[in-house]
Parts: structure tokens; sequence; C-alpha cells
């Protein structure tokens, strides 16, 4: 379901239950009263018949709803801080959407992103919110990168609020520095601002009161992504040519290990592998990111970079 006709079927549930609750408080003898909210508790439910068999759509759509100090009721919000977090947030998708395919580097200007642009297409009521949406032409069929990239970031900033702290140090296992160091400042911004958010994008509905802002902040403070290219020493065990996975043994000090073979790396490729280095004294070539809290290496993954022959 896209984020519009989500946020469509919360407005039209939150009607039924105030219709409903008026219902109940009627006497027998308010009939006209009666039939008017029967008739449109009626329509309501035809409604949400229409939305809940609603796919997901195929072009990225987000909603940010913000509370706190720089919120006026409905009124209005902060045109300062409202526009640093619209912006902190098309950055951290413009960056999600370069990194998953590839483009993006240590440094420098984010490749190609043009192609990351949400546009504000609706400001949506509730607390103050804004609908962001990607403009495309219609009768779109499979799902734009930048919806994935829209679904992912939100997910990231979602497992940032998540209490359970094992569940957000697997959601950050991959993360990017640069995606990490945006989100920082997002959640700075939140904090600082003594703002609230809801987010919702795809099947992520999240709602940070200040507790989870809180925590999300120093989360994005205390963790830090250390990226290295190693050789280690020992044996491959197989690869998966498909799926593009990995498992090495590397001796005594590091065991086995598991991880992700560079894409670089054909089909053809990956099943050679299979025939000529399984079981065999070998140098392998991987990308090691290690995730730290606090200095310390709490989550280390591995890409298969190359293999070769044991240089003694």
């Amino acid at each position: 379901m896209s984020t519009l006709r989500k946020l469509e079927r919360d407005f039209v549930h939150a009607d039924i239950a105030a219709v409903s609750a008026l219902l109940e408080q009627l006497g027998d003898e308010d009939v006209m009263a009666r039939l008017g909210l029967e008739a449109r508790l009626e329509e309501l439910q035809q409604t949400i018949a229409q939305l809940d068999p609603a796919k997901d759509g195929p072009t990225a759509s987000a909603a940010l709803f913000f509370g706190g100090r720089p919120v006026i009721g409905a009124r209005g919000i902060e045109s300062e801080f409202a526009g640093a977090a619209v912006t902190k947030f098309q950055d951290i998708v413009a960056k999600v959407l370069a990194h998953e395919t590839g483009g993006l580097g240590q440094r420098g200007i984010v490749p190609n992103k043009g192609a990351s642009t949400l546009h504000i297409t609706n400001i949506v009521r509730g607390s103050f919110g804004f609908l962001m949406e990607e403009v495309r032409p219609q009768q779109q069929l499979m799902e734009t990168p930048l919806k994935v990239a829209v679904d992912e970031a939100t997910k990231l900033l979602d497992a940032f609020g998540e209490p359970d702290e094992e569940q957000f140090r697997s959601a950050v296992e991959t993360i990017d520095q640069r995606v990490l160091g945006t989100a920082r400042e997002f959640f700075d911004l939140m904090r600082q601002s003594g703002a609230t958010l809801r987010l919702v994008a795809g099947e992520t509905d999240r709602s940070f009161g200040a507790e989870a802002v809180a925590r999300a902040a120093e989360r994005a403070t205390s963790t830090t992504v250390e990226d290295t290219d190693e050789t280690l020493q020992g044996q491959l065990a197989g690869v998966l040519p498909d799926a593009h996975q990995f498992e090495f043994r590397a001796g005594p000090d590091r065991g086995t290990i598991r991880g992700k073979v560079d894409r670089a790396l054909t089909t053809d490729q990956l099943t050679q592998f299979n025939r000529d280095w399984v079981n065999v004294d070998a140098d392998a070539r991987v990308h090691v990111k290690r995730i730290l809290r606090n200095g310390a290496v709490v989550r280390e993954s591995y890409t298969l970079l190359t293999l070769g022959k044991r240089d003694d």
C-alpha cells in the first residue's frame, strides 16, 4: 500500500471510530441523527474496503510528521527546522540509492543525485507533516530504484529508534559511513530542536517520541564504521554462485567466515572457484566492514573480492 493510501486508511479508521462512538451515545429518540451517522458509517466502511486490497505502489513515497517544540499544533511548523529536516531526509535517501547502486565514494559529490529527487506533494494532517513522492509518468509497473532506496532509508532510521539493541545492530550491519553520518545529523537536529517524529513509508510506520529520538541520536553518535581490505590465508569451503555467497576456513584465529561475494565476479567465475579452490590452500582478498559502538566491535561482515594461490 502506498504511503498516501496508508495515511488515507488511517484517517478513515479514525473517522469510523469517531462515528461509532457517536452512535453508541445516541438515545432511541434520535432517529434522524442515527440514520445520518449510520449512512456515514456505511460510506466509510466502503472506503476501507476499496483501500485495503490495494497493493504497494511502484514509486517512492514517504510521509514525515513532526511534533514537539518546532510545531504549533496543525497550524504551522518552524520553517528553518522543516527545511533542514526534509533536506537531511532527502540526503539520506540519495546516499542510500548511491550506495545500493555501488557508486557512493568515501567523500565528494553523491553520484546521480538527481535520480533520488523526491517532491513535496502534500501537507498531511494529524500533526504537521509532509508527503514526499517520486514524480514519474503513470503506468509504472515495476518498483523503481528510488522506491527501494526510500524504503531502505526508512527501515534504517526505524532501526535507530528500535528499543531492542540486537535488532538495531543487525539492521546497521552493512551501513555505509556517509549514510551513518547523515543519519547522525538528522537525529541531532530532532534532539536539539525538541522535535518528535512519525515516519511512514512502505511497510514501516514508526513514531519517535522524545525517548526514541534520544536513543536514536545516541546510537548514531556512538556508532562508527570501519572498512578495510585484508588478505586471509585458509581454504575455500564453497560458494553459492547464484546467491553470491561464500564460506572460507580462515585458520584457528578467525575460524570459518561467511559472507557475500563481490558482484563484479560472475556466476561462471564462481562456479569455477568451486572446481579449482575448494579445500585448496589459498589467499582470499576480502573487504571487511566492522561496526563499532563506543569503540568496541559489535558486528563484522565480509565480502570476498578475489582468490589466489597462497603466497607463503
